[in-house]
């Protein structure tokens, strides 16, 4: 086994914590580096090619989830939304890729109508589910369907519910709880601008 695929299977291992039924956070993670992560391209919710090479010079906050969560995804859309507000001018410098593990509900347009609703700098991501699964796994990520034949909506996925930070160059650097607060988030995101320049 590579020592790649060793260090990414030792991040899912640390992040399945945080996988919860029904969108809901379990037990924090803690702040460090982490060798997970690498280049990717999805589709954006202008319908168009997106590249994460394409972000670079920017502290990007990938986070995994669906636009129908009744919970955990807005939750951290008006987060991330706060703390880029308080983080004035270095705010520019910051853009959130929200990564739909529902592709079969969650079109370009769904996920900008979706977006829509936040004041955030955000780019909504989907693909085929081999594409978002390969992106999902080069991250540590998880998610699961959770079938819900009584209800309208037929499924609800569980997800991890972490955001990752990357660098200004590309790297995951740390990753926010759902549970961090806007501060953390603040702070850790201060730090990475700090430590690029």
């Amino acid at each position: 086994m590579t020592r790649r695929r060793i260090a990414a299977t030792a991040v899912a291992l640390a992040l399945s914590a945080i996988v919860s039924i029904g969108c809901e956070s379990a037990a924090p993670v803690a702040t460090a580096v982490l060798p997970a992560g690498g280049e990717f391209t999805l589709t954006d919710h202008d319908g168009k090619p997106f590249t994460l090479a394409s972000q670079r010079g920017k502290v990007v906050l990938i986070f995994f989830g669906y636009s129908s969560c009744p919970d955990a995804c807005p939750t951290t859309l008006s987060k991330l939304s706060t703390a880029v507000r308080r983080l004035g001018e270095d705010g520019k410098r910051v853009r959130a890729l929200y990564v739909s593990v529902d592709p079969e509900r969650d079109t370009p347009e769904v996920l900008k109508a979706d977006l829509a609703n936040f004041t955030l700098d955000a780019v909504g991501l989907t693909g085929t589910k081999g594409q978002i699964d390969r992106v999902v796994q080069q991250y540590g990520a998880s998610y699961k369907i959770v079938p819900t034949p009584q209800s309208a909506a037929k499924y609800t996925i569980s997800h991890t519910t972490a955001v990752f930070a990357l660098d200004p160059q590309g790297h995951v650097n740390r990753t926010f709880a759902y549970e961090a607060s806007v501060d953390d988030v603040v702070r850790g995101i201060r730090e990475i601008l700090s430590n690029a320049s």
